[in-house]
Order: C-alpha cells, then structure tokens, then sequence
C-alpha cells in the first residue's frame, strides 16, 4: 500500500519545514508539495491531486478559508485538514461549512497531528478535543437564537414589513389599527428577538433570515 501523499500550505517557511520533519518521521506519509498562500495550494492541488491537504487559515492574499472550497472544486477526492492557530468556534464552523473535514490547532503534538492526517484521509472527520466544547456551546446558541426568531407573531411581520417600507411608526399605526405605542412595543420585542440594536438591521437581518420578503 503506498504511503498518503500531503501537501502544506502555510506562508510561514519555518511552519512547513517543522510540520513535514513531524509527517515525514510516519513511514506511512510523504510530503509531495508545499505552497505559501491559497492560490499556490489550488494549483498544487490541481496539478498533484495529494491525498491531504493541510491548509492555514490566515495567510496573505487567498486565506484559507476563501480556498477551501476551491480547492474542494479542484482536487474533490482530496480530504482538507485546517491546520491553524484561531481557535474560534466561529472559525471552526466557517470551516467545516466550508468543506475541511478536520480542524487541528498548531499547539497540537506529533501524535495528534498524524491521528488527524490518518483519520481525515480515511473518511472520517477530526475536530481536536480543545474545540469541540467552544463549538458546541456556539452551536447550541445559535439553536436558540433561531428558535427565538422562528417564534416572531404575524403582526411582528407586518410590522417588520411596514418597516421595511420605510414608514415611521405613526404610519404603521394608522395603516394597521393599533395605538403607536402599541407599534413600539413590539418593535422593542422585535430588536430583542432578532438581537437588533435598531431599525434597519433589524430589517437587514429578518430579509437575511427570510422571515419578510
């Protein structure tokens, strides 16, 4: 069986050299490739069509995240492990949407990175335990952030729509047949459902949402 073939993408040369010393101890792994930023990692891909890519997130010019699904376009059978130092879940997330199958902090050992090398070209995903909490817990948020907005009544979104149209809430109010303070009132609901800080981004974010057309 041959060995997994990788290529690192890093802007830092001294990362590179001191990631490939740690695969490259692993019978199993070759390093075929390096490149500096995200185009260069797109064309390698293309050309090389490694087993593993394992990609930086902040680089100058095309970052890691703007190439990830590039390169998933360009080498498909490719598996992509983010190997980074942001240890946001949101990074986290950005991430796997984007197509990484495993996501791996740069403070992580020698051993940890070859299980994480191994896992993702065998088809499995690989989320390092020191991140899997912070996602969680973000996940969980926003269940409920879109829980709060799934319960917005019919005449929030009237309202919200009227809003939309630029009218002032004396027009809503006359338009739909409540008091004005009444159109406040459920404006202020609004802002807190939607965690709004004003009119118009309560208006951007219901549009973003779908929940007015």
């Amino acid at each position: 069986m041959g060995r997994t073939t990788i290529v690192l993408v890093d802007d830092h040369a001294a990362v590179r050299t001191g990631v490939r010393v740690m695969l490259e101890a692993a019978p199993d792994l070759a390093v075929i490739g390096e490149a500096g930023d995200g185009r260069e990692a797109i064309e390698m891909a293309t050309a090389a069509r490694p087993d593993v890519v394992i990609l930086d997130l902040a680089m100058p010019g095309l970052g890691g995240l703007d190439a990830l699904p590039r390169l998933r376009e360009a080498a498909p059978r490719t598996a992509i492990l983010v190997f980074t130092m942001h240890a946001n879940a949101a990074y986290v997330s950005a991430a796997m949407r984007a197509g990484a199958r495993g996501y791996l902090l740069k403070s992580a050992g020698q051993g940890e990175l070859l299980a994480a090398v191994r896992a993702v070209h065998a088809g499995h995903g690989y989320l390092q335990p020191e991140i899997t909490g912070p996602l969680i817990r973000r996940v969980v948020a926003d269940e409920r952030v879109a829980a709060e907005r799934s319960t917005i009544t019919a005449r929030e979104a009237q309202i919200l729509e009227a809003v939309a149209d630029g009218r002032g809430n004396k027009e809503i109010a006359a338009t739909i047949g409540i008091a004005e303070d009444t159109v406040k009132t459920h404006l202020r609901r609004l802002f807190e459902k939607l965690g709004a800080s004003d009119r118009a981004q309560a208006v951007a974010i219901a549009l973003r949402q779908r929940l007015i057309d």
